[in-house]
């Protein structure tokens, strides 16, 4: 009898043994399925933020890119017209060098403008209601594509010397206004002119635009077709290859010297805006010639005298 009730004492003891080993292993697999679908969240979260991170960075580089673009007529208030619609004024300053203080003993032919004069200009004709617009805009405006407000302004300036990017530059960033430059090829990145980097630099804030002045700082009324043709295709191919992008066909004449003959030539092969320099000229929507556009002089003028001049041209 003993024996017997030893007997189911250690059945007993066995059978709750084995319950508990089952119980411990169901809990560990638990656990460990708990682990796994723990782990395998992480690393969907980390892959999802990791995709989200890229897509951000590829937006970013989108929008990099797309920088370049800007319309600088989208936020006008201003009535616009469209070309056959009103006669109005588009003048178009002209600037050499900058630096601060101006250099009036070297400068015999007055080419050197201060960073606090451009600014200067720039602040009086922000304030007189102007409206800063490209070379770019004003071919689509005589094309028919876009309409203009009737106080518009364009900024150009010569050469590519080192302080339109030292001096000049700044002062666009801060008031996120456009201009024009115009550079000689063969002096890029030599003494007092900026490089291709800071070109590129200005060109990818979308509020530079880099045009031909000439592969050589040359009169070429006096060459002929074959020289000016081979030279300014020569430079606005390599604008482009710095640049990294297709761009519009658009010159200046070195010291302004052009010919009927420069002018019929550079149209033939695209050069439909050709910059003329004619001291004084404000150029004017009824009779506009994109390759006789002339421009006022602003290195030495006060943003009062610029408005003076506008005023004055007949219209």
């Amino acid at each position: 009898m003993k024996q017997k009730r030893k007997l189911n004492k250690k059945r007993v003891f066995l059978a709750i043994l084995f319950v508990v080993i089952i119980i411990e292993s169901i809990i560990l697999i638990m656990k460990s399925t708990k682990k796994t679908v723990e782990t395998a969240s992480e690393e969907i979260v980390e892959n999802t933020a990791i995709e989200q991170t890229d897509t951000s960075k590829e937006e970013q580089k989108e929008d990099t890119n797309s920088s370049k673009e800007i319309n600088f007529l989208e936020h006008v208030k201003e009535p616009v017209y469209k070309k056959n619609e009103k006669n109005i004024k588009v003048p178009i300053l002209i600037y050499h060098n900058f630096r601060t203080p101006i250099p009036y003993k070297e400068d015999v032919y007055k080419l050197f403008s201060s960073q606090e004069n451009f600014e200067e200009n720039v602040k009086t004709l922000w304030e007189d209601g102007y409206t800063f617009i490209t070379l770019e805009d004003l071919y689509q405006y005589n094309k028919g594509q876009i309409g203009l407000p009737e106080k518009v302004i364009i900024i150009t300036m010569d050469d590519g010397q080192i302080g339109c990017y030292t001096d000049a530059f700044p002062v666009l960033k801060k008031y996120q206004i456009p201009a024009t430059i115009f550079i000689v090829n063969q002096l890029v990145g030599t003494e007092d002119y900026f490089s291709w980097e800071q070109a590129k630099e200005m060109y990818d804030t979308g509020l530079v635009k880099i045009h031909c002045h000439g592969y050589h700082h040359s009169e070429y009324s006096s060459v002929g077709k074959e020289k000016l043709i081979l030279d300014y295709t020569k430079s606005h191919q390599e604008i482009e290859e710095h640049m990294g992008e297709s761009i519009q066909k658009i010159m200046a004449y070195p010291a302004g010297k052009s010919s009927k003959d420069t002018i019929k030539w550079l149209k033939e092969i695209g050069f439909e805006i050709q910059v003329q320099t004619k001291y004084g000229t404000v150029n004017k929507s009824r009779n506009l010639d994109l390759t006789d556009l002339g421009r006022i002089r602003g290195e030495r003028a006060t943003g009062k005298e610029i408005l003076n001049a506008i005023k004055a041209s007949s219209d």
